[in-house]
């Protein structure tokens, strides 16, 4: 993405911070810093790069505290924008400018002093890198989080200032000059208003790099091509629907909404002047409105108040958290009666596994369950596993497996339990599939195939489908399969 719009001397110095915190009044979890909340089609901190390869930057150094491993992610090592990133860490997150006191060896001449939670113009990045000056805003002159200055001077402000003595000190640089921003040069979320109202100028298209090339333009504004859109869907633009989004028929979205993806619109919701942040269910009684949202939280702009809807009512709810893998009370209550009813059998049974040979009981084992979002982090669960292949090994352990779903451990129909080198064997794309979908005590059958690689890929392909399209119809003829058959004809022995 790089261009020639301006071509900064070689000894000037671009210094992004990644540090702010995300506001207080934005809901969700999904959104840890500031800079990585959403600003039309992309995070601030994408749209920063946007406007730093545009106006001719070829190297950043970026300056993090928390959650490097997400921006990591998000930026990569800089190569869809042709810069070169220097990652820095910063040990006090509220006084992140100490480390330029590292970068200080041999280094003179300008730096360019950016924040990724402001959104500023190439234009205006072109003017911090040829001459010293402060980007301010507005008729009261609000900073930006831009300026640039002599490196000396810049180290005498002193390395244990926060953002908002820098903001103070800053306009009262000597020989910085004040560059003038327009108001659809910039953007910033230091709260959650500011967030709302930074979408206008990304929602039709005027910010710089706003709408991808890929995405598909309509009359009302533009969509992904990965968006679902009923075309009984009301929609009056401007309006961005991001990927995985589906858009139900009776709909409506108003002017001024940003969906930002895998967002579900009920038949029947209504959603205006508002921005719906990832992984969100909206029921078809829900009206939003100057509003932002996030799973079964909703932050009111208008009367500044958060509301946290009850998930057992289904409004809205988030679609990918992490409490989908639970149990839920109506599965563990038929797990009891199982229990209580198969209980009676369950001595013969382990006589018979005793004479068989076999193993007492069933093993104990600590299994992946899932994987935090955007982190490496796993989530585990210890479940009752078989000793071996064996008839009476394995009938034990489909009671113990019983005792797990009383326990929260396993839902009746999901997943093959996998430990950790059986998880990493799978892709990360399967691996945030089967992160949302539960540990089951019946599986989607496999076809096996002859050999350990195609055996395991056969029953990764079956949980991908159960983790994807399990009906009630696909569940019955699971419970109908060889092994339901298998051990209802072995417990009347």
């Amino acid at each position: 993405m790089q261009n020639s719009l301006c071509s900064p001397a070689n000894r000037v110095r671009v210094v992004l911070f990644l540090t702010h915190p995300c506001p207080g009044d934005v809901p969700g979890a999904d959104h840890p810093l500031a800079c990585l909340l959403p600003l039309g089609t992309a995070s601030f901190v994408e749209r920063v790069m946007d406007s730093c390869a545009l106006s001719g930057v070829q190297q950043i150094d970026v300056v993090v505290s928390e959650h490097p491993e997400i921006l990591r992610l998000v930026l990569q090592d800089g190569t869809p924008w042709g810069i070169r990133i220097n990652w820095h860490h910063a040990k006090a997150t509220a006084h992140p400018y100490s480390v330029l006191q590292g970068m200080s060896a041999g280094l003179t001449g300008r730096i360019v002093i950016g924040h990724a939670h402001h959104w500023v113009s190439s234009r205006i990045v072109c003017e911090m890198l040829h001459t010293n000056g402060v980007a301010l805003v507005g008729d009261d002159s609000a900073w930006t989080g831009w300026f640039s200055t002599d490196f000396d001077e810049f180290c005498a402000l002193g390395p244990h200032a926060d953002y908002d003595s820098l903001d103070a000190q800053v306009r009262c640089m000597e020989d910085a000059r004040r560059v003038p921003v327009m108001p659809a040069e910039y953007g910033k979320c230091l709260c959650a208003s500011d967030l709302l109202a930074a979408q206008r100028y990304a929602l039709d298209g005027s910010q710089e790099a706003a709408i991808p090339p890929h995405w598909l333009s309509r009359p009302w504004g533009a969509a992904s091509p990965d968006a679902v859109i009923h075309a009984d869907a009301r929609i009056i633009g401007p309006v961005l629907i991001g990927p995985g989004s589906v858009i139900e028929a009776g709909t409506e979205l108003g002017p001024g909404t940003v969906l930002t993806r895998d967002i579900f619109l009920a038949r029947g919701a209504c959603v205006r002047d508002s921005v719906v942040m990832a992984n969100t269910y909206v029921g078809g009684q829900v009206t939003l409105e100057n509003v932002l949202a996030q799973g079964n939280s909703i932050q009111s702009l208008k009367w500044s108040l958060r509301t946290v809807l009850n998930l057992d009512d289904a409004i809205m709810v988030p679609l990918y958290d992490r409490t989908n893998c639970s149990t839920p009370w109506i599965s563990r209550a038929i797990a009891v009666l199982a229990v209580v009813v198969l209980s009676p059998l369950m001595l013969p049974a382990l006589l018979l596994q005793r004479a068989d040979k076999g193993h007492a009981l069933w093993r104990k084992v600590a299994v992946v369950q899932s994987r935090f979002r955007n982190q490496e982090e796993l989530l585990w669960v210890q479940v009752r596993i078989t000793h071996s292949e064996r008839a009476t090994d394995r009938s034990v352990a489909y009671f113990g497996s019983l005792l797990d779903i009383v326990q929260g451990r396993r839902c009746w129909f999901g997943l093959r339990p996998r430990q950790q080198a059986e998880w990493n064997a799978l892709g990360r794309d399967w691996q945030d599939l089967f992160s949302r979908t539960a540990i089951g005590l019946f599986h989607a059958p496999a076809l096996k195939e002859t050999g350990g690689d195609f055996h395991d890929e056969a029953y990764a392909v079956a949980d991908a489908f159960m983790a994807a399209q399990s009906t009630m119809t696909e569940r019955i003829k699971i419970l109908c399969s060889y092994r339901w058959r298998s051990l209802w004809h072995y417990c009347h022995q």
